[in-house]
């Protein structure tokens, strides 16, 4: 069983035995091919340190693993990087369910876990600042209906793309104000579409959906629509007189 060091701070010297213990909970999982954060502890100040970014107050603000031949599980100790907003795990093959502790993250921006080989519900929750969300290509399934409302506060794009989730989409995205960029394509969704979006790019091509009664509301209101995909097998409902409204579409 392999066991991670728990450590809380505010300061850059917790930042970086934080770090040190994450580096040393991915040598655990990975002992051929590592990456540059076996470069981490080169020099005695972590934002020197290769895919790390520091802050104006000198604390840990961006770790960047993507691509990095990472595998096992995700490191559950990123809460302690109490200064933490940009994450990128993606294009790894971390397997296994998302951990409770990055709900904890309090001030993440961006988070892209995606190309992965990551499973289980999306027990995300907790992120009042997030703007960018990426878990394309994964294996989460279950209804995204129960959680995502709680942290599309802030969010701007979310790709969430070549999963497994099912559920209607119809009353998800209500709350998410400020998204711009969403992509729902290939997963396994059912119902209407969502009508209530205010976007620039959307995509729900792959899935089950249908649109009676509904289909023609969805472009009131949609000037900003710049690219629209509703291609997919199983879609049904006609393409409503109102897509004219549409001024800037492009695809």
């Amino acid at each position: 069983m392999i066991t991670v060091d728990v450590v809380h701070g505010d300061s850059l010297d917790t930042d970086m035995e934080v770090l040190l213990s994450l580096k040393a909970f991915m040598q655990q999982h990975n002992r051929l091919n590592q990456g540059q954060y076996l470069k981490w502890n080169q020099s005695d100040n972590p934002c020197e340190w290769p895919r790390i970014s520091c802050n104006d107050d000198n604390r840990v603000s961006a770790v960047d693993l993507s691509n990095s031949k990472i595998s096992g599980e995700v490191f559950g100790n990123f809460s302690a990087l109490t200064a933490l907003s940009h994450l990128d795990l993606s294009m790894n093959t971390l397997g296994g369910a998302i951990p409770e502790d990055l709900s904890q993250c309090q001030s993440l921006k961006y988070l892209n876990l995606s190309h992965n080989i990551l499973e289980g519900e999306m027990k995300l929750q907790g992120f009042s600042q997030l703007e960018v969300l990426d878990l394309a290509v994964n294996r989460f399934y279950g209804d995204m209906n129960i959680r995502f409302p709680g942290i599309c506060k802030n969010l701007v794009v979310a790709n969430d793309s070549t999963n497994s989730f099912t559920g209607r989409i119809d009353q998800c995205f209500d709350e998410c104000l400020n998204l711009q960029y969403l992509d729902l394509s290939s997963n396994s969704f059912s119902g209407d579409l969502w009508v209530g979006f205010t976007i620039r790019e959307f995509s729900v091509s792959e899935n089950y959906l249908s649109g009676p009664g509904h289909l023609p509301s969805i472009f009131n209101g949609s000037f900003s629509l710049v690219n629209l995909d509703l291609s997919q097998k199983e879609f049904s409902g006609e393409v409503a007189k109102g897509i004219s409204n549409c001024w800037n579409l492009v695809t």
